[in-house]
């Protein structure tokens, strides 16, 4: 999940900068739909394992969410506020997606599906708040600076504290 993370910022930082990615055809992406061109990155930088259905609509989402409003890819139109935007929902909806799957007997208990509804409103409001409140300021400063590997171990230590404060939060 944090490698694909990674990946998925490099290549936004690359293409922002006018280069293609490992993968990417950068001619073929600019001037596309905004939605053919979010599923030919999420093609190209998914990967086929265990977590890859879920990396797959969360990379979605996150670039769906940093690119709405835009008709066009516009490579050119890519800024830091979207990028770090596009990583704090990537995250959120991966480690969500992974809380959800952790706690599902806490959801099966649930007396009604309005209840279990509820329970998840909570807890994705708890996931995205403290991955902002964590992953934000690491991703402060000149985002150019920042590796794919720097964005992965940043990745990490978000999704260290949102599980922290989810333990803390259910006792």
């Amino acid at each position: 999940m944090a490698g694909a993370g990674g990946a998925l910022f490099g290549a936004m930082a690359t293409l922002r900068e006018g280069h293609s990615p490992l993968g990417l055809d950068l001619a073929a992406l600019n001037g596309q739909d905004t939605d053919i061109a979010i599923d030919m990155i999420v093609q190209a930088l998914a990967t086929e394992d265990g977590d890859s259905d879920r990396v797959r609509v969360a990379m979605n989402e996150a670039l769906s969410e940093c690119l709405e409003g835009y008709q066009e890819f516009d490579f050119a139109s890519i800024t830091d506020e979207m990028l770090v935007q596009m990583m704090l929902v990537y995250v959120t909806k991966c480690v969500f997606g992974q809380v959800v799957l952790d706690s599902n007997d806490a959801f099966a208990k649930a007396e009604s599906p309005g209840q279990v509804e509820q329970a998840e409103k909570e807890l994705y409001s708890l996931v995205e708040s403290v991955t902002d409140k964590h992953m934000r300021p690491l991703l402060g400063g000149s985002l150019k600076a920042l590796s794919s590997t720097q964005i992965e171990k940043i990745q990490i230590a978000a999704i260290r504290e949102v599980w922290s404060e989810w333990e803390a939060y259910q006792e």
